[in-house]
């Protein structure tokens, strides 16, 4: 180049530099990858060879019933049942069927009531008692020695009819009995009639998600869950930090892990939170789920009664969406706009900054922020159904439309039909179903089926949170397959040497759960992938 002239010579140099530029801008961006951390790398290397070997594990048959659906219409009247009647004079009420009626069961009592019915077809049952009491109490249904759920019987001066739904029981003699609570009762009869009754109309969920801007990567993962419904459910387990032990005890218990590994953010420690869910998908494929715990803007509390922040106050005569697509200092110098909401951006816009690092490797995550509104125990929750729906509009606008997160597969947790957001805005329905330990968990088709009726059929539903894995018998029996579960931590994670009679499920169950047909392992969801 020493022939050309000097000004040539640099305005060679430019067009050159300027070229190089524009090849770079055009280039499509790499995905960044997390940063190795050994430690994570040999934890999660040494957890994914042994989930491998556990592919060898025993494969658990369901054992599933024949099913005869008859009409069935049989009643058993208590003073039939076997247990003293007193005299007709001293009945004290008038409005019982047949000869006469049980008075004055006993109080906290275990099966102070007991009926034995033979039980003509192996079927699902509407199981009917007539009961009365003079003070209003919490009694227990068992059915065999096992607890079936608990219910409230109010002081009404006559005698109430209280129905449980879809029981399922088996051909022959069974016992169905009550655990009397705080107060003595009196019981008329007990009624059986069938009950199956079809819940599924066929409806399938939506094909996309709510973000018309959903990311690839989040898109594949709901269309392949979506491909799971009705068939298969994928299993899942909270932890309570970056130990994983939770990990490791169901690996040990289970020769299997869980296709989804569940945290929470709201804490100091969200970095290395949000570090250990990519490095979960970046080294074994997992699915990455996360909650919010957001504590209430200016306090370091979730509870309303812990709190002062005034959430009605903050968003009443707000334009959601207009307040969404406004920056922070924007919205603190608007007078039209109160602190409260101010405060609500500034957490959104540091959670928002917490997640980006997953938007931008496109690592969706089953995102469950707000949860368990209905409850009113959280103050998203505590202000009422309005105030909530404004900040779900606020919360999914701000990170979708004004933060560009794509990577969300959004689940709703409301808890209660009267805070339920627009389709629009989310696309996992979940509940959270937490029991007390004699109460058999089941297949939770009550909730399965309430969920289903509310969405309109068109979501996927999800155990988000329980405190015992469900049954996968009567997951099938109930046609009643959720999309996922997530088990709690702590107490709600037996141990390989725990007595059964600390919990309701055993390390038994959940090694059966882990290894039946329909539930997925990481090792049988990356099968899928």
């Amino acid at each position: 180049m020493q022939h050309l002239s000097g000004a040539f010579r640099y305005s060679l140099l430019f067009l050159t530099v300027a070229a190089i530029s524009a090849g770079y801008l055009l280039l499509p961006v790499p995905k960044r990858e997390p940063v190795p951390d050994s430690g994570s790398y040999d934890a999660y290397s040494r957890l994914l060879t042994a989930a491998k070997d556990g592919r060898s594990t025993e494969p658990y048959t369901l054992e599933l019933p024949e099913i005869t659906p008859a009409p069935c219409s049989v009643r058993v009247e208590a003073e039939n049942a076997g247990l003293p009647v007193p005299e007709s004079h001293a009945y004290q009420r008038t409005d019982y069927s047949g000869n006469g009626y049980l008075a004055g069961i006993p109080a906290q009592t275990r099966s102070a009531l007991t009926f034995r019915v033979n039980v003509p077809q192996t079927q699902r049952y509407s199981v009917t008692l007539c009961l009365a009491s003079d003070c209003t109490g919490t009694h227990t249904l068992r059915i065999g020695d096992k607890v079936n759920s608990q219910f409230l019987l109010e002081s009404t001066g006559s005698f109430v009819r209280i129905t449980f739904h879809r029981i399922f029981l088996m051909q022959g003699e069974t016992e169905i009995s009550v655990d009397t609570g705080n107060s003595t009762l009196d019981a008329d009869y007990l009624e059986l009639t069938d009950d199956n009754t079809a819940e599924d109309d066929g409806t399938v969920p939506t094909e996309t998600l709510c973000d018309p801007a959903a990311s690839p990567n989040a898109q594949k993962l709901y269309e392949t869950m979506r491909s799971f419904w009705g068939e298969k459910m994928l299993t899942g387990q909270y932890v309570s930090g970056s130990s994983n032990q939770e990990l490791e005890a169901i690996l040990a218990m289970t020769g299997q892990l869980p296709a989804i590994r569940f945290s929470a953010l709201g804490s100091s420690n969200d970095r290395r939170t949000v570090q250990d869910s990519a490095d979960w998908h970046h080294y074994l494929g997992g699915i990455v789920g996360l909650m919010w715990q957001w504590n209430a803007p200016g306090t370091d509390s979730v509870y309303t009664e812990d709190t002062g922040f005034d959430l009605h106050a903050a968003l009443r005569d707000q334009e959601i969406a207009a307040l969404a697509m406004c920056s922070t200092a924007d919205a603190a110098a608007d007078d039209g706009i109160p602190a409260e909401a101010v405060q609500l951006l500034a957490d959104i816009d540091e959670m928002a900054e917490t997640l980006r690092p997953l938007a931008q490797m496109d690592i969706p995550v089953l995102w469950r922020p707000l949860h368990e509104a209905g409850g009113g125990w959280y103050w998203w929750g505590g202000s009422g159904r309005s105030s909530y729906l404004k900040l779900w509009e606020l919360l999914y606008t701000r990170l979708t439309s004004y933060h560009n997160i794509h990577n969300l597969i959004w689940i709703w947790n409301g808890q209660s039909a009267g805070y339920l957001v627009p389709e629009s805005q989310f696309d996992i329905a979940a509940v959270d179903v937490y029991l007390q330990p004699e109460i058999e968990f089941g297949s939770r088709y009550e909730q399965f089926h309430s969920l289903r009726h509310l969405t309109g059929g068109g979501k996927l539903l999800a155990l988000s949170e329980c405190s015992a894995v469900p049954d996968p018998e009567m997951i099938r029996i109930d046609s009643a397959v959720w999309s996922f579960f997530g088990l709690w931590y702590g107490e709600y994670l037996p141990s390989p040497d725990a007595q059964d009679d600390l919990l309701n499920y055993s390390s038994s169950d959940l090694y059966n759960l882990y290894n039946c047909e329909f539930a997925l392992s990481l090792n049988d969801f990356l099968s899928y992938c």
